[in-house]
């Protein structure tokens, strides 16, 4: 019985290695594309400037979106070598999502707003502890909102998930799940500073 175990964690060793190869260069032409937005019934009376400071997905070790643990980073084990996931199109697809969502009067990526609204979008890929179990994605979403006029900022943290499939054999398997779990972490987010007392005037 040991033999068999140590014969199952060497080929999974190997395959973990290809799937990582994989999943690295198959994860950086994943774009997200919104899902139908139902408008939101807590809207905000501010335009906003929005701006994508970072985009991009890593590995994280198989079981760590299952561990109670808020700094998910502490797990990754790779991050892309490649030049990563398409900023300036995420930018557009989360913009396109806001002005759907109409949380804001008014979207604006260069003009002068009344508030400034930076995020930080992590995606992180499980593998999942065992074979037979589906990979699991974790989208992270950090935003500070800022009144540049004031100077003073307010800051949130969206969270999604989804599950993908056992395998993941290019860039068809993680877009359906990447979007589901980017959309419900938008909505987390979103939901939060709708609801926030202090943007209520």
């Amino acid at each position: 019985m040991s033999s068999l175990i140590g014969l199952v964690q060497i080929v999974r060793k190997k395959t973990w290695g290809y799937l990582l190869a994989v999943a690295l260069t198959s994860c950086s032409q994943v774009v997200y594309q919104p899902a139908p937005v139902v408008p939101t019934k807590s809207p905000l009376s501010y335009s906003t400037k929005v701006k994508l400071t970072h985009v991009e997905a890593y590995i994280v070790e198989p079981g760590s979106t299952m561990i109670p643990d808020p700094r998910i980073e502490n797990h990754v084990t790779d991050v892309s070598t490649s030049p990563g996931l398409p900023r300036k199109e995420w930018e557009k697809s989360v913009a396109d999502y806001l002005a759907a969502r109409k949380t804001f009067t008014y979207l604006s990526a260069d003009s002068q707003t009344d508030l400034d609204l930076a995020m930080r979008l992590n995606i992180y890929i499980d593998p999942g502890t065992m074979f037979q179990f589906n990979h699991a994605y974790l989208a992270r979403v950090d935003a500070s909102l800022t009144n540049p006029r004031t100077g003073r900022t307010l800051t949130y943290l969206g969270l999604g998930k989804s599950t993908g499939e056992v395998s993941r054999g290019g860039t068809e398997d993680d877009q359906r799940p990447v979007n589901l779990a980017v959309q419900s972490a938008l909505n987390d987010l979103f939901g939060k500073i709708e609801n926030d007392s202090r943007l209520r005037r």
